[in-house]
């Protein structure tokens, strides 16, 4: 029975990884299909974050670099830094969008946060929509000045009192700036999928196998 119950648990397990595969493929699918369209103008008018995930969008406004944010912990390619969020007011309207404007490394001295190298002017803004990120927290405390553990646009609109549009943006156009953009693809992760899947076929291959080996040597009539 133990054979049984550990046999039908990993292979549920494999099975759920196979579907994680499926669906982070058609995810991809669906984002390359629509990185081929023209990318959606976003101005004053609030619209539904959800509707738009993996739409590339567009918008003009102006920086305000008083209120940038650093997300802490993001590493790329072996090196500390963090992600920059920055609002920008849209043109003609007091409505702003966040946006991920990309990586900074962090300098030897945490306390002596990078500067960030922000035009002054009118801009016009290209990227992607970001999916909201999943994240458990310890405590409560989920900001220190500047340095942000988790950014979620709700949270950042009740600590900026910014109107902010309910989403946040990848910017991915190249701006000058000094950030890096190298952002993953949304089919990153099913091989992984596929490789755990494996590995609990393969524990239910060999719980088969084990049951099979003491089953019949208990039988055997040369084992006291």
């Amino acid at each position: 029975m133990a054979a049984i119950v550990v046999v039908l648990v990993c292979v549920s397990l494999g099975r759920w990884q196979l579907d994680r595969a499926q669906q982070r493929e058609a995810r991809a699918e669906n984002y390359a299909r629509l990185a081929k369209l023209a990318p959606i103008a976003i101005g004053s008018a609030t619209i539904g974050g959800h509707e738009l995930d993996y739409h590339r969008l567009s918008a003009r406004g102006r920086w305000l670099p008083e209120y940038g944010a650093y997300l802490d912990n993001q590493v790329y390619r072996g090196q500390a830094g963090y992600f920059v969020y920055m609002p920008l007011r849209l043109d003609g309207s007091d409505v702003c969008l966040l946006v991920n404007r990309g990586w900074l490394i962090a300098g030897r001295d945490r306390a002596q946060l990078p500067a960030i190298k922000t035009p002054a002017g009118p801009v016009e803004v290209y990227g992607t929509v970001q999916l909201p990120a999943r994240f458990k927290e310890l405590g409560s405390t989920y900001r220190e000045g500047s340095v942000w553990q988790n950014i979620t646009a709700e949270r950042f609109a009740q600590w900026s009192g910014l109107r902010l549009q309910p989403l946040i943006v990848r910017q991915s156009d190249d701006a000058d700036d000094g950030l890096i953009r190298d952002w993953p693809a949304p089919d990153d992760g099913a091989n992984r999928n596929r490789g755990y899947a494996f590995q609990w076929f393969a524990f239910a291959a060999l719980a088969c196998l084990l049951w099979g080996y003491y089953h019949f040597r208990r039988k055997s009539p040369h084992v006291e």
